[in-house]
């Protein structure tokens, strides 16, 4: 009876840190390898778990000889837990190799050849994470694991999360009186009043939501999404109180905002310097969210359309907009059944979901008249794609990296455009 051969073992120097966080390293063919945990300089050896005739995935077997920039990672549970990539290097480190995702993408996607600065960084790199998403299987409640999305390694204190929310999984941790009947998903937010929302989606009884809440401390609203998809409110109000950016705005726990509200508000910054004064000007926000930055626009005069398709980001908007007593208006639906925001528009800004711009909104834009947009992007990759495809009409002036997510393998991009002139060289 013939047995399967043990995966291969091979010994290599990683030289980079790939999108997505794997070390990268050339085997003995020149084959490029992509190990996760490794850092540049690393002298590794590792077990080959997916072999192509071009690249290669391995698990890192040993370190033989340590990069100098390599560290012991603060949380217990990294290398096992799938949340963090890049714990085992420096915040200088992780910040540069940021940096050269970005440069990475833009040049081989997007065939653009611009300086990429260093990353900005802001506030702490540990505890700035206002809301974090777990699953709960039986008695467990963590992250998936890394390699393995099937197992959950339990994370009681997660080092991202902010105070509140450290405080509110803790008290999750045995998994009693949450929902019964399959696996969870359970998401804790918290404000900036240190106020806490719960949201759980998953299984098919709601468990028991007042010994729940008395466990919870601070506590706000807490709803469940039952297995026929319907939203329950179990316990406290419908909605929570936040401010973002000085805007205070009453939230669906569903609703989106960045999650690091340090780095959100060193983006805004930067965005308001490129777009300066908006007073008497018409400015676009598409994929607005709950418009804290089309608010803030408002009160400084700006003439600002925010398109959003989540019904209740587009209440919250109108509703923090009434309480500040400024003007915006918005459209709510997809970006893709409303160019007619553009008319007439002076700026847009765009802040798409990871998947990028659809080829719809690409073409309205460059249709379009708008002079200068800004493009807010969560994935390298599908902003170097978008960018080639309307360079035709836009030419990038600047690119700057944001490290949003301090530890992990993600980063978050503001490209600035203007129109292209007939005689400028694409």
């Amino acid at each position: 009876m013939s047995t399967s051969a043990p995966p291969a073992l091979t010994e290599l120097e990683i030289h980079a840190i790939a999108a997505g966080g794997d070390g990268v390293g050339r085997d003995e063919t020149g084959r490029v390898v992509f190990v996760p945990l490794t850092a540049p300089g690393d002298r590794v050896r590792v077990r080959i778990l997916t072999s192509k005739p071009r690249w290669a995935r391995g698990e890192l077997c040993e370190v033989l000889s340590a990069a100098e920039t390599r560290r012991a990672a603060p949380c217990p549970v990294f290398g096992t837990c799938g949340g963090c990539r890049l714990q085992h290097l420096p915040e200088d480190a992780q910040a540069e190799a940021k940096r050269g995702f970005v440069q990475d993408a833009l040049r081989r996607i997007g065939g653009i050849h611009c300086v990429v600065p260093d990353t900005v960084r802001a506030g702490s790199s540990f505890e700035y994470r206002n809301r974090i998403t777990l699953t709960a299987r039986a008695s467990d409640i963590g992250y998936r694991a890394l390699g393995d999305p099937r197992r959950i390694v339990p994370t009681p204190d997660c080092l991202l999360a902010e105070a509140p929310v450290r405080a509110a999984v803790e008290d999750l941790s045995a998994t009693a009186d949450l929902p019964t009947g399959g696996e969870l998903r359970v998401t804790v937010r918290a404000s900036s009043r240190g106020r806490v929302a719960l949201v759980v989606d998953g299984g098919t009884a709601p468990g028991g939501p007042s010994a729940l809440a008395q466990r919870l401390g601070g506590l706000e609203s807490y709803w469940w999404r039952d297995a026929e998809g319907r939203d329950r409110l179990l316990f406290g109000a419908p909605t929570f109180r936040e401010s973002w950016q000085g805007v205070d705005f009453d939230l669906s726990p569903r609703v989106f905002l960045q999650c690091n509200r340090q780095v959100s508000a060193a983006m805004d910054t930067w965005l308001d310097e490129r777009v300066g004064s908006p007073a008497g000007r018409r400015l676009v926000d598409l994929y607005a969210g709950v418009g804290a930055r089309a608010i803030r626009w408002a009160q400084l005069g700006g003439h600002v359309v925010g398109c959003e398709v989540d019904a209740s980001a587009c209440e919250a908007c109108r509703g923090a907009a009434s309480r500040t007593g400024s003007t915006v208006e918005i459209v709510c639906g997809r970006a893709e059944d409303h160019p007619e925001v553009l008319d007439g528009a002076d700026t847009v800004i765009v802040n798409p979901p990871r998947a990028g711009l659809t080829e719809p909104v690409r073409a309205a834009l460059v249709a379009s008249e708008v002079r200068r947009m800004a493009y807010v992007s969560c994935d390298p990759a599908t902003l170097a794609r978008d960018l080639k495809s309307m360079a035709s009409a836009f030419v990038v002036r600047e690119v700057q990296p944001f490290d949003a997510f301090p530890q992990t393998a993600h980063v978050e991009t503001i490209a600035w455009l203007q129109r292209a002139r007939p005689d400028s060289p694409q």
